[in-house]
């Protein structure tokens, strides 16, 4: 009966503490739930960078070319006076990307937001004619049924022949205008919302308008982000359509669509069943060899980038940025995709044909910018501020590799915050239990006079195994998370935190004491404490003197009065 009381009691304990966690999780005061959140998440990603997509599947499949200030100014050379460059000028970096690699890639994504709202659209038709003939448009854009969503209409493109364009828009939700040149480009191409500022990338998204206003706002169905649009291309074009029934439904439904035919329910596809959840994008830090080779031959030197950790224990220890020093680690990883400036494609310095055909035949080319003046950076845990083509580039590169088991974003899960609570109440109740255990001890080494046995030992190692034992289960939950169950990491720092202060404040008044008692046989332990007591012996005379009592200070007798005789004058003026 005493026993199970004692369990209750621990029980009730963990569970008040669980609570807590619970409290605290949910109102995220001042952001600090949300904070650790992150710093948990990016400290397993920087230990971890180093063994991802061990394969290199899909960086062999993924590439970025860019332009930036350098790229703007050396265009000048061929006829790029300004900013941004005409609709022509820009169709024939397009149509250079299509025909340079031999053969055209399997996807382009365009990064760059096109609204026609920010100066002259000179070369517009032109544009307009080279995405259709690509797309094959002439073939798909009649057909009511390819518009029914994006993915739809990415099958019927394949189908027809083209290479599926997807274009930047803004997000509807955001932006409520629909320009006109949006709406052109929305019937020969693919319009997906760019994502800036976003720390989960969505991968399908669900508005709340009214069914009236979504061809307005250029809605159709649903939308889908730039790197769901690129992996539906790369699915769609693989025999197996990446296991995926999603895809074999919507090769169907393409068919239907551009045969006239009416498309029945059993055609939709449901593109929520697998890519509903928001993704946790995983940044690797092994950069591409080609892309290496290639900067070496344009450049002439080595790649600008820090050496690649040895491991996830050299990784761990670069955290330790106070033993680094000032200015040790600065420099970031290079590009974890193969990536190359469209003017060093231009002028071709140091590259061969086959470098080309390596960068965009049969690949998933996105093209973007790297201006430092726009806001289209995003934090990488890993490389830094990073463009945000890169970051559509490794969302593409984690559906590649993982299909759909990518990593959820643990922050946006109904349950993340009691699956670490729970945990925090496993732990605790263990570490009551513990506690226990050396009450137990303790009681039955009293009671035989084997005391100093007994803390020599045992209290260390129990000791030792509540924490150690801690800090494993920490490890494992978040391990066996994101492996198996494709969750980002639980915020395992401040769950390390709050169990390892919670077993320091259970154990306040009998660690010390016992952790000493425990070890306090062995030699170089004795010759520590021997010095602390010469030392304590040698300051003990400034101790006794400071604590010792003061004997009161004697009392002054008093002034006499002053006589009539000796009172002052007053001296008037």
């Amino acid at each position: 009966m005493l026993i199970a009381g004692r369990l209750f009691k621990a029980l009730l304990v963990s569970l008040f503490l669980a609570l807590s966690a619970y409290a605290v999780a949910k109102l995220d005061l001042f952001g600090l739930e949300s904070s650790s959140d992150r710093l948990g998440d990016d400290v397993y990603q920087r230990v971890t960078a180093a063994d991802y997509g061990r394969d290199r599947r899909g960086q062999q499949a993924v590439s970025v070319v860019y332009l930036d200030e350098a790229s703007m100014q050396a265009m000048r050379s061929f006829g790029w006076n300004r900013f941004p460059p005409t609709y022509d000028q820009q169709w024939t970096m397009l149509d250079d990307l299509m025909t340079v690699g031999g053969s055209p890639p399997a996807a382009l994504y365009i990064d760059f937001v096109y609204t026609g709202q920010g100066g002259p659209g000179e070369g517009f038709p032109t544009f307009l004619a080279g995405v259709a003939a690509a797309t094959h448009a002439r073939t798909w854009a009649g057909a009511p049924g390819c518009h029914v969503d994006p993915l739809v209409k990415i099958a019927c493109i394949l189908a027809a022949g083209g290479t599926p364009m997807i274009f930047a828009k803004p997000s509807p939700a955001d932006v409520p205008l629909y320009t006109d040149i949006q709406h052109r480009l929305d019937g020969v191409a693919v319009l997906a919302p760019a994502i800036v500022g976003q720390h989960a990338y969505p991968l399908i998204t669900h508005y709340d308008f009214p069914a009236s206003d979504d061809a307005g706002l250029g809605v159709h169905g649903f939308d889908i982000s730039p790197a769901m649009a690129m992996y539906a291309a790369w699915c769609l074009e693989r025999g197996d359509a990446c296991g995926q029934a999603l895809f074999v439904q919507l090769r169907r439904q393409a068919r239907a669509a551009l045969a006239s035919r009416a498309i029945g329910k059993a055609d939709a596809p449901a593109a929520d069943a697998a890519f509903a959840d928001p993704m946790d994008v995983v940044w690797g830090s092994r950069p591409d060899p080609d892309y290496l080779a290639m900067t070496a031959a344009v450049t002439g030197r080595p790649a600008p980038c820090r050496g690649e950790g040895a491991g996830w224990r050299a990784r761990l220890m670069e955290q330790l940025a106070g033993l680094r020093g000032p200015g040790a680690g600065a420099r970031q990883e290079c590009p974890y995709a193969l990536t190359l400036g469209y003017d060093r494609m231009v002028a071709g310095l140091g590259l061969k044909s086959g470098d080309l055909k390596r960068l965009l035949a049969g690949r998933m080319v996105m093209v973007g910018g790297q201006f430092r003046a726009s806001n289209d950076w995003v934090e990488s845990p890993v490389h830094g501020q990073a463009p945000g083509v890169q970051y559509h580039a490794m969302a593409l590169d984690n559906l590649i590799e993982d299909g759909a088991d990518y990593r959820r974003n643990a922050a946006m899960l109904f349950d993340s915050d009691l699956l670490k609570s729970l945990l925090v109440a496993a732990l605790a109740f263990c570490g009551v239990l513990g506690v226990m255990i050396r009450n137990n001890l303790l009681d039955r080494a009293v009671a035989k006079d084997s005391e100093a046995r007994l803390k020599a030992k045992v209290y260390c190692p129990l000791y030792g195994l509540m924490f150690a034992s801690s800090i494993t289960v920490i490890i494992a939950a978040t391990w066996v998370g994101v492996t198996y169950a494709h969750r980002a990491p639980i915020n395992w720092i401040g769950i390390s935190l709050c169990a390892l202060g919670f077993l320091f404040y259970a154990t306040r008044q009998t660690l010390p004491a016992d952790i000493v008692g425990s070890i306090e046989h062995l030699p170089p332990v004795r010759r520590v404490l021997a010095i602390f007591r010469l030392a304590r012996r040698w300051l003990k005379f400034e101790e006794d003197r400071l604590l010792a009592p003061r004997p009161p200070a004697p009392e002054t007798p008093p002034l006499p009065p002053l006589t009539p005789k000796e009172t002052p004058r007053h001296v008037e003026i």
